[in-house]
């Protein structure tokens, strides 16, 4: 049983570690980062926190609710403001913030959809209105069939 709770924390490790890449390009969008060699690489977490302040999403959203390219699809996260990797998938756009991400979206439908909070209907997250959690401190969205049920949502 230990061993297997090593595997699990270690295989968890390798996975937090990939999405929180200093090797994996970003583009900037509107703002800019220092970063410097001798600088750790972060987890997963102090990463989200670190780019949650880069923007403010409410300042960001749009008649077509967040902008998608500033969304981690796989991590169903707003990621402060930096634009993400872009995944093409069935003529459809799909956004990740690291190659591992890229890789889970061309193979994982599970990942290219969500559940709308209102109906329950499935959602394609490329063609979905995102909008941030409430109360959510980590950046976590939610993907919306439509503006109205955002709305809905809301009330």
């Amino acid at each position: 049983m230990k061993k297997n709770l090593i595997y699990i924390a270690v295989l968890g490790t390798f996975t937090l570690a990939s999405c929180s890449s200093e090797k994996a390009p970003q583009i900037e969008a509107n703002t800019t980062t220092e970063t410097t060699a001798e600088a750790p690489a972060a987890d997963h977490a102090t990463h989200m926190a670190a780019i949650a302040t880069l923007a403010a999403p409410a300042d960001l959203m749009t008649e077509e609710g967040l902008p998608k390219d500033l969304v981690c699809m796989v991590n169903n996260a707003y990621m402060g403001g930096k634009k993400q990797f872009p995944v093409e998938f069935e003529d459809k756009m799909y956004y990740g913030c690291c190659e591992m991400c890229v890789k889970t979206i061309q193979n994982d439908r599970q990942v290219r959809y969500a559940a709308d909070p209102v109906t329950g209907e499935e959602v394609d997250k490329s063609k979905a209105f995102i909008a941030l959690k409430p109360g959510s401190a980590n950046g976590d969205v939610l993907y919306f069939s439509s503006k109205e049920n955002y709305k809905k949502y809301k009330q």
